[in-house]
């Protein structure tokens, strides 16, 4: 979105290996600021044994984290759905968020990041083990896949149930997501794999919230079956503002085919489409609404207020 947005040199990805992040691991009695290396889990922490982690996912435009108070109000939903308890609080995290940025602003000067925050329900005897830190973005992979798409598959992997498993939690137990990705990349390697309800319907894939432009209206799946994604709730407001109808309701397969445009969403990559989602298929082009959601976005990304 920038013209700072670029490949990664041998440089910039030995900085990310050793960037300055923080640590907190109370069964060690560590809570520092500390070179990404050293960062690791106690064997005995959950977020090992048993993949209780609640995760984070943000980046920069510019230089400036963008949608912060967006992301940090889900990690605090994720906290209380998985009942973990003693982890950083939000302002907490708002400090730490900035001093991150000044810690690395070589590197974020270089390039626009990822950042991860992380809270684990550590174990029996001891609180959470948790961390913030960067991580790199492939900037010549969302470029490509912002112009030219990227392809989809509809899997046969089936989200867990919501009884079972709470799907508005962002978490790094993230199986189902690796499984649907490995069926779709016997199809495509660049493809991201798409997973199904119990009713058949299209949920979201591993990187994205789905939508379609169906008849010049937006359709999402309904927001209680999938991730709250940050960027496709600012899809929805966007298409609002631009006088776009959004309903919800599930999408079968069927109902992508028949698609005017697929679109999808994600913290790293923004607004981009699917260009494919059967094989067989001619390539799709970016439409329309894509390109006024890309616009949006980048537009919104530029506001100083967009930060922390």
């Amino acid at each position: 979105m920038s013209d700072r947005s670029h490949t990664l040199g041998e440089a910039n990805i030995e900085s990310f290996a050793t960037h300055t992040a923080y640590f907190c691991c109370p069964a060690w009695g560590v809570r520092e600021w500390r070179s990404f290396d050293q960062i690791s889990l106690p064997i005995s922490d959950l977020g090992f044994r048993q993949g209780v982690t609640a995760v984070e996912r943000l980046r920069t435009y510019g230089g400036m984290v963008f949608c912060a108070e967006q992301h940090l109000l889900r990690l605090r939903e994720t906290l209380r759905l998985l009942k973990i308890e003693n982890g950083p609080s939000t302002g907490q995290l708002e400090g730490l968020i900035e001093e991150c940025l000044k810690l690395n602003a070589e590197l974020v000067r270089q390039v626009d990041v990822g950042m991860t925050i992380w809270v684990t329900a550590g174990s029996s005897k001891f609180d959470p083990t948790w961390a913030v830190h960067l991580n790199a973005i492939d900037h010549e992979a969302v470029a490509n896949r912002q112009m030219h798409g990227q392809p989809i598959v509809i899997t046969s992997v089936v989200q867990p149930p919501m009884e079972s498993w709470p799907r508005q939690a962002k978490v790094r137990n993230r199986l189902h997501y690796y499984l649907a990705d490995l069926e779709a990349k016997q199809v495509d390697p660049d493809a991201t794999g798409m997973l199904l309800d119990l009713d058949g319907s299209v949920t979201e894939s591993s990187v994205a919230n789905v939508a379609i432009v169906r008849e010049g209206r937006l359709v999402v799946p309904p927001e209680k079956k999938v991730l709250k994604g940050v960027t496709i709730g600012l899809l929805r407001q966007w298409a609002n503002v631009q006088g776009i109808s959004c309903l919800e309701s599930p999408l079968m397969p069927d109902d992508l085919h028949a698609a005017d445009e697929i679109l999808l969403a994600g913290t790293d990559t923004g607004v981009w489409f699917a260009s494919k989602c059967w094989q067989g298929e001619s390539p799709r082009q970016r439409g329309a609404v894509c390109r006024m959601m890309q616009q949006m976005l980048l537009r919104s990304a530029n506001r100083p207020n967009s930060g922390v």
